[in-house]
């Protein structure tokens, strides 16, 4: 961390990091091979509902050709009550996602990630509606 910390005034200086909001990435369509998210989408399932999730990931597709999720548990290091919900809706899209076991485990049975491929010409699914939104907007508000 502390390595992290010396480097970062270097590192923005440089726009190797740039802040945004994951529901409104300021990247152009399919700007990354690549995605991740780490200890956020999924860990936080009690505190941000499905709405948040699923924008969170069209989001996501819209600016990379494949995202991964890890892991697949809450904090308290439960199974996320959204998997299966996200897991059909991303089906519903025409993009194919899967579960995959994986070495690393920090937290007691979560050795495993969602791994989503994203469509390649940049059509990502829109949710526009109203009251997915105002759920969003809701939960960040909190």
């Amino acid at each position: 961390m502390e390595q992290f910390l010396a480097a970062f005034p270097t590192g923005k200086a440089a726009q190797r990091y740039v802040a945004g909001s994951v529901l409104a990435l300021p990247f152009a369509d399919g700007h990354f091979d690549l995605a991740l998210s780490s200890h956020f989408l999924l860990s936080y399932s009690e505190q941000l509902g499905l709405a948040f999730h699923l924008q969170a990931i069209a989001e996501l597709c819209r600016v990379a050709r494949e995202i991964r999720l890890f892991p697949l548990l809450t904090v308290s290091g439960e199974p996320s009550p959204w998997l299966d919900e996200i897991l059909l809706h991303v089906s519903g899209w025409g993009q194919e996602a899967q579960i995959i076991a994986v070495d690393y485990e920090f937290q007691r049975g979560g050795n495993q990630m969602l791994k989503i491929k994203c469509h390649a010409d940049g059509d990502t699914p829109s949710l526009t509606n109203a009251s997915s939104r105002r759920e969003t907007e809701s939960q960040l508000e909190r």
